[in-house]
């Protein structure tokens, strides 16, 4: 073997261990999911385009129980994403969202500023009972990894209602952390 075909085959060499062990890198990451559920009542209302702001009590976040149940913990939470908000008439029964011009739902906790989680806008008529909100794309650990939580509803109606709607707000989250070593 002459020198140039050693240099090439040690080149390669040193970048197969180097791809093998950022791989390892990433083994060394949990991908999991955290589903939140919270209840929000809008009250019947007298007037239409009125901005109507809804407070939810603190949540339990539950998150160390789910980080340790996924091998990793608080500190080691790389970043928390939603993938979902799904806004759905729990009560009346009959009831759908189509008395809704807009809808924006925002996150609080303790020493943290508010933040939008996710939003609709142009609701339809014939939307159903069920929404899918646009969400905001921004991480959400500072959130998530505290104890509680709670949400603010903003909701501005396009039609009177004559009594209360329960809304149900489900939350879907992507978390990405590194792992607790054994």
């Amino acid at each position: 073997m002459n020198i140039s075909t050693r240099i090439i085959t040690a080149s390669l060499a040193m970048c197969l261990i180097a791809f093998i062990s950022g791989c390892n890198k990433l083994n060394d990451l949990v991908t999991f999911k955290m589903s939140y559920t919270s209840e929000v009542t809008v009250p019947s209302s007298l007037g239409i385009n009125l901005p109507l702001d809804i407070l939810t009590p603190p949540s339990s976040t539950d998150a160390e129980s789910q980080f340790s149940g996924n091998n990793t913990s608080k500190k080691l939470v790389k970043e928390i994403y939603l993938e979902n908000v799904d806004i759905s008439v729990s009560a009346p029964e009959d009831r759908d969202l189509s008395f809704l011009s807009s809808l924006h739902v925002y996150i609080n906790a303790d020493g943290l500023d508010e933040k939008l989680l996710a939003s609709a806008e142009n609701i339809p008529d014939n939307v159903g009972n069920t929404l899918s909100l646009t969400t905001s794309g921004d991480d959400f650990k500072e959130y998530i990894v505290q104890d509680t939580y709670s949400l603010r509803v903003k909701a501005v109606t396009d039609k009177v209602i004559s009594e209360d709607v329960e809304l149900s707000v489900k939350s879907g989250f992507k978390v990405k952390a590194g792992l607790l070593n054994d």
